[in-house]
């Protein structure tokens, strides 16, 4: 402990040259990048864990010899701003101002570089920070001069979304920057639907995953704006992969969170976590990651700075206050303060479960431990898209239950799939917990073997199932001995068994393991009626997939009836 005392000592002393006294707030100064960090490192800028960590990346750079620090491309980078108007508001047509935290991007992106070739240091970028922080101005002023000053011939720049409509935002922010800079329009050609650099023959232009272009690119620059409601990773990396043939590339990353807890935003807010923490090398990679600390009070005025590097100006204090006092009144806008200014990735104010929570009751288990014992399964069927389930429940020592699946779908559903559905399925292939079935639909005789296998192995006192199609096979199970039972999704039979998994799940006295059932729990959504009754649904049929869910759900539910017959889980304590 000591020596580690003696060491952040001997660090704090050695940045002190860093502390540019002489500069105030709202110097245009490159050495405000060293500034701002210096300050949230010594604790005067009230900063998160993960910046502290970014600004001591930045320090500690400083020492190394294969890197260095370009001062007159910090100093260049700063002065380009000054030819960046704001775009909207009172002060339309002014000069941008940077924020300290704002110089210390744009001059970490810029004037980082490798010692042995000249080359930019940092090719991909993840930046997350509140909303109206004045993403659009950084990275649409950012991407006008990457490719101005990069001396590359043909630059291809493109701000990228899932949808043309959100892809034009931030390129429609440069556009209007163009428009009110004599400067920038002396540079650039805007036009209805590109930018173009003459000089150098280079393009700017907006694209959509959805409009079949993304291959063959060789962009320079790619800018994916609001990147927290992406599910589907294979836009990010396709962008990612187009950068190979470009040695000072940048892609960047600007966001705010949001409520999908599986995307790709998520995936590098984990991934930038493990690089500041210095679990994980990633020299190309920069992250600046603001957002309210782990136990934070969240209604802590202080607090709020953690998200918001610029609060007091850019937003209001006033306006935060606003925000703040809605969302002691509604858990739909306490879920939107907490994603757009608190920064943290919560689970929507329409979703049922915390997948946090989830995940503390996956433990690994071996179905073959389980050969010959009670259970009671839960089966919810599908012909075409969504997945085929079985539930095997078990009671537990805990007074819960443990859980085994078989997830099913017949390949044409696979080969439909969204790019982000297959990546789940396929991850789910992979881990085995989905089986891919010949066809277009899954078929009765199909179904057959799997209600007969079960039923083998297991000492199984109910099959529960929603009738829905299922009379053909239920017949066919019940002519040979197998205990079905008609499971109807009404309230009146799905609101205990649904009220029940969520407290198995909190006093986590559940187990699974079972990708797809984690899955599910992401996408359920719960409705609650007048009497307290509640059912389970979900947003987008096409996409958000929850039958295992329901599958478990039904299992429940068979668990209840059974104890009403005759008491058989009583003395493990599950019902």
């Amino acid at each position: 402990m000591i020596i580690k005392e003696l060491a952040e000592k001997s660090f704090l002393d050695d940045i002190e040259k860093y502390a540019f006294p002489e500069l105030v707030d709202g110097d245009q100064d490159y050495r405000w990048c060293h500034r701002y960090a210096h300050d949230v490192v010594t604790g005067k800028i009230i900063a998160g864990k993960w910046i502290k960590k970014a600004c001591e990346r930045h320090l500690k750079d400083l020492l190394r010899s294969d890197v260095y620090f370009d001062s007159d491309e910090a100093e260049n980078v700063v002065n380009w701003f000054k030819f960046i108007p704001i775009t909207d508001g009172k002060a339309v047509g002014k000069a941008t101002v940077l924020f300290p935290w704002q110089i210390f991007m744009c001059c970490c992106l810029m004037a980082w570089k490798i010692t042995d070739s000249g080359l930019r240091k940092y090719k991909y970028a993840y930046i997350q920070v509140g909303r109206k922080a004045g993403k659009s101005t950084l990275a649409g002023g950012l991407t006008l001069y990457v490719m101005y000053t990069a001396g590359y011939f043909r630059p291809r720049a493109y701000s990228v979304a899932t949808k043309k409509d959100q892809a034009k935002i931030l390129w429609s922010a440069a556009l209007v920057m163009i428009k009110l800079s004599p400067e920038l329009m002396s540079i650039f050609k805007p036009r209805a639907n590109d930018i173009l650099l003459p000089s150098q023959e280079g393009e700017f232009k907006p694209l959509a995953s959805d409009s079949n272009s993304l291959d063959g690119l060789n962009p320079l620059v790619a800018s994916l704006d609001e990147c927290h409601a992406i599910k589907d990773r294979n836009l990010y990396g396709v962008m990612v992969s187009a950068f190979g043939a470009q040695p000072e590339g940048l892609m960047l990353t600007i966001t705010t969170a949001g409520t999908v807890l599986d995307g790709i935003c998520t995936d590098l807010n984990k991934s930038g976590k493990k690089v500041l923490s210095g679990e994980r090398v990633q020299d190309a990679y920069f992250y600046m990651i603001y957002e309210i600390d782990k136990g934070d009070d969240w209604s802590e005025e202080k607090n709020w700075y953690k998200a918001n590097p610029a609060l007091g100006r850019q937003p209001s204090i006033e306006y935060l206050r606003d925000r703040f006092i809605e969302a002691t009144l509604s858990s739909e806008e306490k879920a939107n303060f907490m994603t757009k200014h608190l920064n943290v990735f919560v689970s929507g104010a329409d979703k049922w479960l915390d997948l946090d929570e989830v995940k503390n009751c996956r433990k690994i288990m071996n179905i073959e431990e389980y050969y010959g014992r009670e259970c009671t399964v839960g089966f919810d069927r599908s012909l075409v898209n969504d997945i085929t389930s079985f539930c095997l429940l078990f009671p537990n020592e805990l007074g819960g239950a443990d859980c085994f699946y078989i997830n099913l779908l017949p390949m044409q559903a696979v080969k439909d799939a969204t790019d982000y559905l297959r990546s789940v399925y396929n991850k789910a292939i992979e881990n085995k917990n989905l089986e891919v079935l010949d066809g277009k639909v899954i078929k009765n005789s199909q179904l057959k073997k799997y209600f007969l296998w079960i039923n083998d192995n297991f000492d199984v006192e109910m099959f529960g199932y929603d009738p829905y199609k299922m009379r053909e096979t239920a017949m066919d199970m019940e002519e040979a001995g197998l205990p079905m039972v008609s499971v109807s999704q009404g309230v009146g039979n799905m609101s205990e068994p649904t009220k029940k998994l969520e407290e198995l799940i909190k006093n986590e006295t559940f187990a699974y393991d079972d990708d797809l059932f984690e899955f599910a729990t992401t996408n359920a959504i719960l409705g609650v009626t007048k009497m307290n009754n509640v059912s389970v649904y979900r947003e987008n049929i096409q996409t958000d997939k929850i039958d295992p869910l329901i599958a478990t759900v039904i299992a429940l539910s068979c668990a209840t009836l059974q104890e009403v017959k005759h008491n058989v889980y009583e003395s493990r304590g599950l019902i």
